[in-house]
């Protein structure tokens, strides 16, 4: 058997062994209503709720709310009430690189119950002179059916169980990384869609699934205990003009663990973006 035909052969045992359920959606351009799926423009709060703020009180930026009663068929997920999003308006939307779940900068919040006659808040202005915003303009969220999703070459869970089983076949010709594998084919016949089982194409917005990242995972040995893919919006571009944009063409996700998820418990949510 060929290094290519191995390797094809354990991936196709991992893809059998790891999928999960995950909801695709897309940017529709517009000013959605109150309480709809959106990127941007004015959230939905409840009566009397304060704008959220950083650990230092400044106003944060609305990023996204998803209503979870449209997630219909992704386990776990809410099926009901208010999922938000709200990051930093400082040049690195509030994402701290060393701690992606210290939340000085941004928050995670979850309504159990949405009041459809809430009044629209007093959306708080950018800081002065601030141009930093990953999203350029209020989007209705469009979801697609839930779809089975395979384990991602970029999520760290994939290439511990690549090597596992390589190093197990070929214990005379160990492997370290994915790359070692790749170095030992010439470089004319590599192909590193060998690896990318998923069908579609970007930008991947999802909620569940598995991640994908323009650098890498950023989990490992800090926060494995975030094992499920709670938000991603990537970047975004409709002909020349950018729907969203994460530095330069980056992605951003939000981790969670899957008991909290079950258990609403939205306190202890890892945030990181990352770009080329």
């Amino acid at each position: 058997m060929t290094d290519k035909e191995l390797a094809r052969e354990i991936c196709g045992e991992i893809w059998a062994e790891c999928t999960r359920p995950a909801v695709r959606f897309t940017l529709e351009p517009g000013e959605p209503g109150l309480t709809d799926s959106k990127t941007a423009g004015t959230p939905y709060l409840p009566r009397g709720m304060a704008w959220p703020a950083d650990s230092g009180g400044k106003p944060l930026e609305f990023l996204a709310q998803i209503n979870c009663a449209q997630l219909s068929g992704l386990p776990d997920f809410p099926a009901g009430g208010m999922l938000q999003f709200f990051i930093g308006w400082d040049d690195v939307y509030g994402v701290d690189f060393e701690d992606m779940t210290r939340a000085d900068g941004f928050r995670v919040l979850y309504h159990e119950t949405v009041d459809p006659s809430a009044p629209a808040p007093d959306c708080p202005r950018p800081p002065e002179n601030s141009d930093f915003s990953p999203v350029a303009r209020p989007c209705r969220i469009c979801f697609a059916p839930v779809l089975e999703m395979k384990l991602t070459e970029q999520d760290y869970r994939f290439e511990r169980q690549f090597l596992r089983r390589w190093n197990g076949r070929r214990p005379g010709e160990p492997l370290k990384t994915l790359w070692d594998f790749l170095k030992r084919i010439p470089r004319e016949e590599r192909d590193e869609a060998i690896f990318n089982p998923n069908q579609g194409k970007a930008p991947w917005h999802q909620l569940g699934g598995y991640p994908f990242f323009t650098q890498e995972d950023p989990r490992p040995g800090l926060h494995e205990e975030l094992d499920t893919l709670l938000f991603q919006l990537d970047s975004d571009m409709r002909g020349r003009e950018d729907l969203v944009l994460w530095g330069d063409c980056g992605v951003a996700n939000f981790f969670i663990s899957r008991e909290d998820l079950k258990n609403r418990d939205f306190s202890r949510v890892g945030y990181s973006w990352d770009c080329c």
